[in-house]
């Protein structure tokens, strides 16, 4: 069964919930980004493109243009669906949906959330996984310390000619998740290795925060747990 076509608006600008929304739109539904939340009344949908720490502002600055039976859709791993309790009581269709490489971390509160996003993810070979909320900080942690050291290691085979270019999917570095998900990672026993490819991809990739985020965990005179 295919998902009715829809239209799909994006708030933010996550790299994980704009991935997602260009995989919708290549299933074939039409997404545009949203400039005014004053014009939400002419989708079905809402992703909000936003890291953890963003959320709450994101939700806020939404909630009182949404629609009972309205369809959003958050993507950060760090956050449960609980996340969207305020577009909930407005009667939304709330879902947590954050990418896990060939699956997504799903939470929905009814069995037609849990429909709907059984649909989209089909849409898109991808399907659904549960990740109990005292385990998100930890798959967050080593999943994004793997995502790095992927982006790394596709730089390192452009340079030395392995590969001309990367033609697979886009890697999900959101800097402020990463950078939030260090506590998990100190847990782990993985907390310089973290600091270092975080301070390296950083570099690389042009995101400023994350690299000095790095640079002053690294820092000497600083408490690096």
């Amino acid at each position: 069964m295919q998902a009715p076509r829809m239209r799909v608006a994006v708030w933010g600008n996550s790299r994980a919930g704009r991935n997602f929304a260009q995989r919708l739109e290549w299933a074939g539904h039409t997404v545009e980004s949203l400039e005014d939340p004053a014009q939400l009344d002419r989708f079905d949908a809402l992703i909000i493109a936003a890291t953890a720490r963003e959320l709450e502002a994101a939700v806020g600055d939404v909630a009182k243009h949404v629609r009972p039976r309205q369809i959003v859709i958050h993507t950060s791993l760090l956050a449960g669906v609980e996340a969207l309790d305020d577009l909930e009581t407005r009667g939304c269709v709330t879902i947590a949906a954050a990418p896990l490489g060939d699956s997504y971390a799903v939470g929905t509160l009814d069995e037609v959330a849990e429909t709907v996003i059984g649909l989209l993810l089909s849409e898109i070979s991808q399907s659904a996984e549960t990740v109990p909320e005292e385990q998100r900080a930890e798959r967050a942690a080593r999943l994004y310390y793997a995502e790095m050291l992927g982006a790394l290691s596709v730089w390192a085979a452009i340079k030395a000619g392995i590969i001309e270019n990367f033609m697979g999917s886009a890697f999900d570095l959101d800097a402020g998740d990463i950078i939030d998900s260090y506590p998990a990672a100190v847990e782990l026993g993985m907390a310089r290795n973290y600091r270092d490819v975080a301070r390296m991809v950083g570099e690389q990739e042009k995101i400023e925060e994350l690299e000095l985020w790095a640079v002053r965990k690294e820092a000497p005179w600083q408490n690096n747990s």
